[in-house]
């Protein structure tokens, strides 16, 4: 009886640990101040851009890495002020749902954890460490232990977090083109 009441402890506990920090409307707000509308859409590679991408990014989809994934267009008076990237990784408790927000030329201007259900991870949250994704582009490494100091203690998070930004500036890079301008 005290292996299912352990149990249903865990699976409570893990209910309660994911925490919602923002939404969508949030990070928009956060990244691009003015915005007066945004366009979403639904973004999903194909296996030879997820060729592409896994190559360059040095990633792979599968568990931790999804080929979907949403973009919005912040416009202010239809002028397209910049991209914002919903994605979800893996860490090491649960998913880290987060958003990277783009300038029109691809340079980072704010990663936002939306929520996670992290235990020890917590700090991938923080700006202390996001902060150091901004002005990161396809020109930087943009790795733990590189340009990017990871969280001591909370190492997978960090990591899945920092190889889901790279993974999206080589995205945007891919698909520009085709985004609203």
């Amino acid at each position: 009886m005290k292996f299912f009441t352990y149990l249903a402890i865990l699976f409570f506990a893990s209910l309660a640990l994911a925490d919602q920090l923002t939404t969508i409307d949030g990070a928009l707000k956060k990244a691009f101040p003015g915005y007066t509308s945004y366009d979403g859409q639904q973004i999903v590679l194909t296996p030879d851009q997820q060729s592409v991408v896994s190559g360059k990014a040095d990633i792979f989809f599968g568990e931790s890495h999804r080929p979907e994934l949403r973009v919005y267009a912040a416009k202010q008076n239809d002028r397209v002020m910049g991209y914002v990237f919903e994605d979800q990784v893996m860490g090491k408790w649960g998913p880290i749902h987060y958003t990277v927000s783009l300038s029109p030329e691809g340079q980072v201007i704010e990663v936002s954890v939306l929520d996670y259900q992290e235990i020890r991870g917590k700090p991938v949250a923080k700006n202390r460490f996001l902060k150091q994704y901004q002005n990161k582009t396809i020109h930087n490494p943009v790795k733990l232990k590189k340009d990017i100091d990871g969280i001591t203690g909370a190492t997978i998070s960090s990591r899945s977090l920092t190889d889901g930004v790279r993974k999206i500036l080589y995205i945007f890079e891919l698909i520009k083109g085709s985004l609203p301008q």
